[in-house]
């Protein structure tokens, strides 16, 4: 499947980040969510090659409100005494048998909070996410990995969903100015 043939996501009733920060729950709406909420913090990957594209990972949705299939970077829960770096090049190296040393990912480019309502459970996942960068080339990839390699304006035409929303902003910033002093935040 191209990243083309995958639907757009509907918005039939707000995302629980967007009704939470909208004020769309009311009080013991917002305190069934807290107490359904699993916190963690994530560390991903923003693999950019020489042509200013992404590497996403095309997904089947698991999370409310994204559709059918989504796409991310590459990326996963820290670890107990995982460093953000290490987590990020251990998630790369799980989900894309992707060698790097923690080191070659350098400090972090952005960060990112979200709050996701899985389908299958119902649960809140409220995300810490960090974001480093990797300048790469696309042939590293596995050919076996669903995925797209997305420069800033194909992820804003996809007819799927991006994710995080900020991800293109963010990689213009990028390839305009280099890697951040401090981190970016960025939309989810």
């Amino acid at each position: 499947m191209t990243i083309a043939e995958v639907p757009r996501p509907t918005a039939a009733e707000p995302a629980p980040d967007r009704a939470l920060e909208d004020g769309a729950l009311d009080d013991s709406a917002a305190v069934e969510t807290a107490r359904r909420t699993i916190r963690r913090k994530t560390a991903r990957a923003v693999l950019l090659d020489h042509h200013g594209r992404v590497l996403l990972l095309d997904r089947p949705a698991k999370i409310r409100d994204v559709g059918d299939r989504y796409f991310h970077t590459p990326g996963g829960a820290i670890e107990p005494g995982e460093t953000p770096a290490e987590a990020a090049a251990r998630e790369l190296a799980e989900e894309l048998d992707f060698q790097t040393a923690p080191s070659e990912l350098g400090t972090p480019v952005a960060t990112c909070y979200s709050l996701q309502q899985r389908i299958a459970t119902g649960e809140f996942v409220a995300a810490d996410d960090v974001f480093f960068l990797l300048r790469t080339d696309a042939a590293r990839t596995p050919a076996a990995t669903p995925h797209a390699w997305l420069d800033p304006d194909a992820m804003d035409a996809a007819p799927a969903r991006i994710l995080p929303r900020g991800l293109a902003d963010l990689v213009r910033r990028l390839l305009a100015e280099g890697p951040p002093l401090t981190p970016i935040h960025i939309r989810w």
